[in-house]
């Protein structure tokens, strides 16, 4: 007669000694060879993946600017314009908007903490094109915060005003401060009165004439430019060992997890309960299923 063999293991022994550690030894060892392959196998390819990557280079460039600029540089038409100088990026693709999504992928726009100043960055497939990119970037940049023509017209009128209106201050505030005399009397007060009133006006006209000329020259200029785009030696490490690692890590944990639920589902098989709970399970999956497709 013959008798058929299974390998789940005997949970009937040892009843109220909790989880038996032979157990445990008898699943792993059941699972070792899967266990340890498929870590293996996604470290391998993650690996491959890395060293495979072509190369990539980084060029940076440091700039002071107002916040709303960095909002300007993920802009559509700020992008557009800064793609069309850069034809190799154009070549690689059949349509602008791709060589534009490509181009804000690329970018990176770091603000070093407390400062006005970020750190622009752009990733490219050689150290010449990730230079050329950023340097476009940063004429197109400064070119669209200077104010247009009929703007900056209006403004070289206005400090021409503001001006005029600082010389006759300067002149009124000099000719009273020398005509204030030594003794103290009722006149001398009240020239004084004056004297503080001109001082205050002109300070005024200072500082309005220092926000018109901020205005003329444009929220980011030349001189905000600290550091220029670089252009970068080596390329960029294309990964690290600890990330395989990693990813081997968790692949094991998974299947160790596996290893222990086929176990469990191995010897519900024998067991009339053991049969009811797959069943649930498997109605119970087989309800969810529809509901997912509707939704």
């Amino acid at each position: 007669m013959n008798t058929t063999r299974t390998d789940t293991v005997d949970s009937s022994s040892n009843p109220g000694n909790g989880v038996d550690v032979l157990d445990v030894v008898l699943i792993l060892a059941k699972s070792i060879r899967v266990m340890i392959a498929i870590p293996l196998l996604g470290f391998s390819i993650v690996l491959a993946f890395f060293f495979l990557l072509p190369p990539r280079f980084e060029s940076e460039a440091l700039v002071r600017m107002p916040i709303e600029r960095t909002l300007l540089l993920q802009s559509a038409s700020f992008l557009d314009d800064a793609v069309k100088t850069n034809q190799w990026l154009l070549a690689q693709y059949d349509k602008q908007y791709q060589a534009r999504e490509k181009f804000r992928k690329s970018l990176r726009v770091v603000n070093i903490s407390g400062t006005d100043i970020y750190r622009l960055q752009y990733i490219a497939d050689t150290p010449a094109h990730a230079e050329q990119a950023l340097s476009s970037i940063l004429a197109q940049l400064l070119a669209a915060s200077r104010p247009s023509p009929d703007r900056q017209e209006e403004l070289k009128t206005k400090l021409l005003s503001q001006t005029n209106l600082q010389q006759t201050l300067q002149k009124l505030l000099e000719r009273l401060s020398g005509s204030i005399p030594v003794q103290e009397n009722p006149p001398t007060e009240v020239s004084g009165q004056a004297v503080v009133a001109i001082a205050d006006a002109l300070e005024k006209s200072n500082q309005a004439i220092l926000a018109t000329e901020t205005s003329l020259k444009g929220s980011v200029s030349a001189s905000d430019i600290l550091q220029a785009p670089t252009r970068p030696d080596e390329p960029l490490a294309k990964g690290s060992l600890a990330k395989a690692i990693g990813v081997a890590a968790v692949l094991f944990l998974i299947m160790l997890m596996w290893a222990f639920v086929r176990e469990a589902f191995q010897r519900a098989a024998l067991e009339k309960s053991g049969l009811k709970k797959i069943e649930r399970i498997k109605s119970l999956l087989s309800a969810r299923r529809p509901r997912s497709l509707k939704a």
